[in-house]
């Protein structure tokens, strides 16, 4: 049975935290800690936190991202190793700027380890293109952070 069938993407709640830092801590090493999760929840109408529920299993992927102005900026990221490679993160992503476009967002930016080339692929073919680099970016090695930017088409068709 192909699992992606069984999944739902849906607001995230106080309750998804701890399995989402879980799951952060495995996507990224250098996890957000369940205060920065906490923060995203907070934020009302500007921010965008999302899951993606196994009903068996449980969250299997996570999106936070938040509004500044006219613009997107996706905070983190993140699709369960197991599940990978199957347009998850692709699909999250769209959905995000779905959301900032009905809201009159023209941009969308974020930050991504530069040799996270799996990564950087994935933005690229959603129409990112790198615009800059934060030297020493990632606290836990020292990595560099690759800046992207995608222009958005406001649409302000459907709120939600």
């Amino acid at each position: 049975m192909n699992r992606t069938t069984q999944l739902r993407w849906r607001r995230m709640e106080e309750t998804d935290l701890p399995p989402v830092v879980m799951l952060d801590k495995a996507c990224q090493g250098n996890a957000w800690n369940i205060g920065h999760f906490r923060d995203e929840l907070s934020r009302g109408e500007a921010g965008y936190s999302r899951v993606l529920e196994d009903p068996e299993i449980g969250v299997v992927g996570y999106l936070c991202a938040w509004l500044v102005v006219d613009e997107l900026h996706i905070g983190t990221i993140g699709v369960d190793p197991e599940l990978r490679r199957r347009g998850l993160g692709r699909g999250m992503l769209q959905q995000a700027h779905q959301w900032a476009s009905n809201r009159g967002a023209t941009a969308a930016h974020l930050e991504v380890r530069s040799g996270n080339v799996a990564a950087v692929s994935l933005y690229e073919s959603l129409g990112y293109r790198k615009v800059g680099v934060r030297r020493g970016y990632y606290a836990d090695n020292g990595e560099d952070a690759s800046l992207f930017f995608a222009d958005l088409v406001p649409s302000r068709s459907n709120p939600e």
